[in-house]
């Protein structure tokens, strides 16, 4: 039986961004109706599922490059790969007011069932899809995929690859990073040319134009267009997306130079929400939760954009080398992360979660929420290292010993207050509350906590990249640094800070389980996947204010 879900122009242009409607509404629909050859080459997607509906993406290329007008798109979910049973299905337009992406709310689907999509201008069909709705009730597993940080020009993302080799999962979270905003030969692999990797367009990209274009390249990848084909998404923006070390204000990567940072920012964000497969509710609003049955909440933030202010940097913000003085403005000085609406919304996520009886609580999110101190470098040095130091490394090497340790400040270290609300929140208002994090491009498991010694309010499992490298990443001291960072940090129970690869996370009942693994290589296609680590949160075990992460022999 066929459900038609019909959507008029009106509707439609209504829907789009502002810049996207005013192009859609001045291109001929006549010539939409005229036959124009295509190619999927940018694949199909899924995303943000629900009970009753998943979105389904693809990104259609008119052969004619000066193609102007709209194209009318058909799309199908069946409950088999023949498309025999088709259960939704319904048109859109697109056209260059929204890069010829084309992107549908399919509805009317069951509860926790798998399905098939695909999408056809006039008889040429693109590949086809697979997804599955939410459970509505009686789950008894969630298994996750996590993955963050997937830099183009560092090397193939062989880490996508292997997650669609490790079986089935209910849903990948990206939490973030999944483009980069450099220019080449800025943050990339020596190797970039050789592997084909080189970005384009080849500056900085700051235009709608450039966003587009950073997203077309990244999405012409075989092993990304395979996690995309196979799974639903569950995404979060971190910062390049916009700009490196953005907030709402600014951003690091930003100069007057680049022009109006709300242009580009909002430029970067039409970008993105053309080219993920992801419900808009609403400019610049990312957050949203999901309802795995009756099982787990996942409650998606954005740490970086909507409510952030600009973070304090021991580079510009440490007052006549007043480093203590400094480290007393981080742990007390009020600076907004979520920003008061999305701190709201949480909370009363969180507590209509605890209220259903729901046992777990995720906060996806892009930046390590722990209180997490680094250890100085400094001790480990050899004396040829530390004579090629610049004076301002030594400098940098000499305060950080005399304070035993630093903060990062671009993370929720950097933001202590608002940090402890949402621990607060946690405390009171969930059961057994998870964090996972990406953005440092290591992988690291804590007992999630507001200071070193102090109260657990739950664990936090962050991922490595999937190519961009971490701290430990030809670094001679990794492995002692990594000791370091155990002696200093009595509630962490995992440290990776070199290898490139993807975290699992399945969840039933009684436990929660992380799982970390990395790649061999990223610059050749032939690599080998070791597990590295797994590690078990027992439900209940927070109710004391202490959790033990129990480390799984595999």
């Amino acid at each position: 039986m066929k459900k038609t879900n019909h959507v008029n122009r009106r509707k439609f242009l209504k829907s789009v961004p502002a810049g996207a409607a005013a192009t859609l509404a001045v291109s001929s629909v006549a010539s939409s109706q005229e036959a124009t050859q295509v190619g999927y080459h940018h694949g199909v997607a899924s995303g943000d599922p629900l009970q009753d509906r998943v979105i389904i993406w693809t990104r259609i290329t008119p052969d004619n490059i000066n193609h102007n007008g709209l194209l009318h798109v058909n799309w199908d979910v069946a409950t088999d790969k023949n498309f025999n049973d088709i259960v939704s299905n319904g048109h859109i337009h697109t056209g260059q007011g929204n890069d010829y992406t084309a992107k549908a709310d399919a509805a009317g689907l069951k509860a926790g069932q798998k399905y098939y999509f695909r999408f056809k201008v006039g008889d040429q069909i693109s590949p086809i899809g697979e997804t599955r709705t939410l459970r509505a009730q009686g789950m008894d597993e969630v298994r996750l995929a996590v993955v963050s940080c997937s830099n183009y020009p560092f090397g193939y993302f062989n880490a996508y690859k292997a997650v669609c080799d490790n079986g089935e999962f209910d849903a990948v979270l990206h939490l973030g990073d999944y483009i980069y905003d450099y220019q080449q030969g800025r943050y990339q692999s020596e190797n970039a040319e050789k592997m084909g990797r080189l970005v384009d367009p080849p500056h900085e990209i700051v235009t709608i134009s450039d966003y587009r274009r950073r997203y077309a390249q990244y999405r012409t990848d075989p092993d990304l267009q395979e996690i995309h084909r196979r799974f639903p998404f569950i995404c979060a923006w971190d910062d390049h997306e916009f700009a490196n070390n953005t907030y709402f204000e600014g951003a690091e990567n930003h100069n007057p130079g680049e022009g109006d940072w709300h242009k580009r920012r909002a430029a970067a964000n039409q970008a993105y929400f053309e080219w993920m497969p992801m419900r808009e509710e609403q400019l610049f609003v990312s957050y949203r939760s999901f309802d795995f049955g009756d099982l787990v909440t996942l409650a998606m933030l954005d740490t970086r954009l909507i409510g952030r202010e600009r973070g304090l940097t021991y580079g510009e913000d440490v007052i006549d080398g007043d480093n203590e003085g400094f480290h007393k403005r981080l742990e007390t000085e009020e600076r907004s992360m979520l920003g008061a609406p999305q701190e709201r919304w949480l909370r009363n996520t969180l507590k209509t979660s605890k209220k259903s009886g729901v046992p777990w609580q995720i906060l996806g999110q892009q930046i390590i929420m722990s209180c997490q101190k680094s250890p100085p470098v400094y001790p480990l040095l050899t004396d040829e290292e530390k004579a090629a130091g610049s004076d301002a490394q030594k400098e940098s090497w000499k305060a950080h010993l005399d304070l035993g340790f630093r903060y990062n400040a671009d993370a929720w270290d950097g933001y202590q207050p608002a940090r402890k609300r949402v621990l607060d929140m946690l405390e009171e208002h969930a059961v057994n509350p998870i964090v996972v994090a990406g953005d440092t491009h290591c992988g690291w498991a804590h007992s999630l906590c507001h200071e070193t010694g102090g109260k657990h309010y739950g664990a936090e499992f962050a991922v490595q990249g999937i190519t961009s490298p971490g701290a430990g990443d030809n670094n001679p001291h990794a492995d002692e640094i990594m000791e370091k960072y155990l002696e200093l940090n009595d509630h962490m129970a995992y440290t990776s800070t070199y290898g490139r690869g993807y975290m699992t996370v399945t969840i039933t009942q009684e436990a929660s389980i992380a799982d970390w693994y990395v790649v061999s290589d990223i610059e050749s296609k032939n690599f080998t996947v070791s597990h590295k680590k797994s590690l078990r949160y027992k439900a209940g075990d927070v109710a004391d204010g202490k959790v033990e992460l129990e480390d799984i022999k595999v």
